[in-house]
């Protein structure tokens, strides 16, 4: 069983998922069924005034929402464009692991098909996707006959266009960071995180044990099999358990710095703090009944 098959019991939103046909109809699900996914779809023709492509936005206003965030937060340039890129991957990166691991689909994504709000000069207001863009699916998609899709036999080879689509954006960002003074391994330690995080977010409401033990490893393996290469074993999935329930957390390898900001502390992720106090912080994450 693919581990897209045992998740589909932890699903849950208040819009039924029956006639999600459209990547607009089933970003708009996972929106529902969880407020921190915030991508959405466009049409490029009707794009709104304050979006640009990111193909344009990048070289354009990169460094300088960098230079901006790191001069509002009295931080190095490479604390800021880690900070940055944490922002833009859980918005990005997360939202397609979601639609990818609910509803099979995996959009075929150009930078110039990603389209960027940032008003004030450097936060990430909103970023929506091409509705238009081509999306690989499995043959039982109900719209594997349309011409937007590409049909794969199997799930392997839907991850295997998952994994392009890591290489083909995060290929391309990691250039650009690099010259912003973000090396390559925390670059990829940031998207592997996000990758990750999706499965602290799905179980964030808390699951049974049986549940957490059993998703748990084949999560792990899924998000290392999923990785390019660069990317592989710095993020790993973790249970985190109490009495009555469980949830899944991310063990990390790299750190986004987020602590050199003041009155920051370090993520629940952290790779900074040893196993007991990473475990101990994120059993507190774990509702009460």
């Amino acid at each position: 069983m693919h581990i897209s098959a045992q998740l589909q019991p932890i699903w849950h939103s208040k819009k039924s998922s029956d006639p999600c046909h459209t990547l607009e109809d089933q970003l708009a699900w996972l929106r529902n069924a969880d407020d921190n996914i915030k991508l959405k779809t466009s049409d490029p023709k009707k794009i709104e005034k304050d979006h640009l492509a990111l193909n344009q936005w990048l070289p354009q206003r990169l460094h300088s929402a960098i230079e901006l965030f790191a001069k509002k937060n009295e931080v190095n340039q490479n604390v800021a464009a880690s900070m940055w890129l944490k922002s833009f991957n859980n918005q990005f990166f997360t939202s397609l692991v979601a639609l990818r691991l609910k509803f099979n689909r995996v959009p075929i994504i150009q930078f110039n098909d990603i389209f960027i709000s940032t008003p004030n000069g450097e936060k990430i207001k909103s970023l929506q996707i091409n509705k238009h863009c081509p999306f690989v699916c499995l043959s039982d998609d109900p719209l594997s006959s349309e011409s937007q899709a590409i049909t794969v036999s199997n799930h392997e080879e839907l991850d295997l266009a998952f994994t392009h689509l890591l290489q083909q954006v995060g290929g391309g960002l990691s250039l650009l960071f690099e010259q912003e003074k973000l090396k390559h391994r925390p670059f990829w330690g940031a998207v592997s995180l996000a990758v990750s995080v999706f499965f602290m977010r799905l179980t964030e409401n808390g699951i049974s044990h049986k549940q957490a033990n059993d998703i748990a490893p084949e999560a792990d393996k899924w998000v290392d099999n999923i990785m390019p290469d660069i990317g592989k074993g710095l993020a790993h999935v973790r249970v985190a358990e109490n009495t009555t329930q469980a949830i899944l957390y991310v063990q990390r390898e790299t750190c986004c710095m987020k602590y050199k900001i003041d009155g920051k502390k370090n993520c629940a992720t952290c790779q900074l703090l040893d196993e007991d106090k990473r475990h101990k912080k994120n059993i507190k994450r774990i509702p009460s009944k």
